[in-house]
């Protein structure tokens, strides 16, 4: 889908819609930055770090938009975000924004009507036909993963397979999620 087009990840400051994490956007940063150093497509982005009060994902993209007036834009959400996006403040809005490209999530619900009539289905090459308003459905395999499970696998084995190494130790040498105090780890 991407064919080498650059990939901005972004880390949310401060989430709307749930607890602040434990990692602090800094350091959240810093395993994006380990975990994307071997792909140089992959750019992480701390944008959404500088920015005051909550993270709203249509600020986000309205400042990619005024930096890109014309380049097609995908937001990657989850199928689960996805069936509720006609819940979101503003929502139509993302229509004039970005394409939307939905990766599957397990046991996830159907998309809303209006949703799917405000995004219609497209190919990987009709995003690249306009700047936005299409929707991609993602087929391929993604990893079945959660925060929640990394940090569980993390407390329990010291390890997670879905995390780059250098992430593992990162996380160990900060005590980012206290998992050092409950798991012994050894680095090789």
């Amino acid at each position: 889908m991407l064919d080498g087009a650059p990939v901005h990840l972004l880390p949310n400051a401060v989430p709307p819609h749930r607890p602040q994490p434990l990692a602090s956007g800094e350091q959240r940063l810093r395993m994006l930055e380990l975990a994307c150093a071997e792909h140089p497509h992959l750019h992480p982005d701390g944008w959404e770090l500088a920015q005051p009060g909550p993270s709203y994902s249509l600020a986000t993209l309205q400042h990619f938009r005024q930096q890109h007036p014309q380049r097609p834009l995908v937001f990657m959400i989850g199928a689960d975000s996805f069936a509720s996006l006609h819940q979101w403040h503003q929502w139509r809005d993302y229509t004039t924004l970005c394409h939307l490209a939905v990766v599957p999530r397990p046991d996830s619900p159907l998309a809303d009507d209006a949703v799917l009539e405000a995004f219609p289905e497209t190919d990987a090459q009709g995003l690249a036909q306009q700047p936005c308003g299409l929707r991609l459905m993602l087929k391929r395999p993604f990893l079945d993963v959660s925060a929640t499970a990394i940090r569980q696998a993390l407390a329990e084995k010291g390890r997670c397979p879905a995390l780059d190494d250098a992430v593992i130790t990162h996380i160990h040498r900060h005590d980012l999620y206290n998992v050092a105090k409950l798991t012994p780890f050894n680095p090789s």
